[in-house]
């Protein structure tokens, strides 16, 4: 086996990063930082979305930083307050827990999506995740298949539970960070 070998094959083994895609225009800095986006008046079909926020090498990222922002189950977006938008922390393991409702589409989109902004030891990636059941995302102009969460009922039949793993790219020695920073990568 050549170096050239051992390379493509250790290349093989990196997961994906995860995509980026358009913000949209209702991102607002200061959202508070909570593990439930419910609070009194919110209504829609409940949904407690996990995962974890991982390296390319698989290894978990501990306090990454996971904002959530969605509409609420009429389509419409809080630009007052923080209502359904905040955001929370990676726990040691990398896992994270989101309690949130299905959100509605709204026009001109085709699909129910969260808007998500992860960030470790990295720069913000910004995405939008879709449910795996929503037949009407296949119809969205944003809609990639690696962005689906993957939706199943809650076995205590409140809701359900949607799991999306996200893939960071750490900062490296190219780019202009301190040397505390390359230090703070997992490694």
């Amino acid at each position: 086996m050549t170096i050239a070998d051992t390379a493509t094959e250790q290349a093989q083994e990196l997961l994906p990063v995860t995509r980026t895609i358009i913000e949209g225009p209702y991102f607002r800095i200061g959202a508070p930082e909570r593990a439930s986006l419910i609070e009194p008046g919110i209504t829609g079909d409940r949904m407690m979305l996990t995962g974890r926020v991982l390296t390319p090498e698989g290894k978990p990222i501990p306090g990454a930083v996971l904002n959530f922002w969605m509409s609420d189950d009429e389509g419409n977006y809080d630009m007052v307050g923080y209502k359904l938008h905040g955001f929370t922390r990676a726990d040691g393991e990398g896992r994270y827990w989101m309690e949130a409702i299905v959100p509605a589409c709204y026009e001109p989109r085709h699909a129910k999506h969260i808007h998500v902004k992860v960030q470790g030891i990295s720069r913000p990636l910004t995405t939008q995740l879709y449910f795996s059941d929503d037949e009407e995302r296949l119809k969205d102009n944003y809609y990639y298949p690696d962005l689906d969460v993957q939706v199943r009922d809650n076995p205590d039949g409140n809701g359900f539970i949607g799991e999306f793993d996200f893939v960071l790219a750490q900062v490296t020695e190219k780019e202009n960070v301190t040397a505390e920073s390359l230090a703070a990568r997992v490694k």
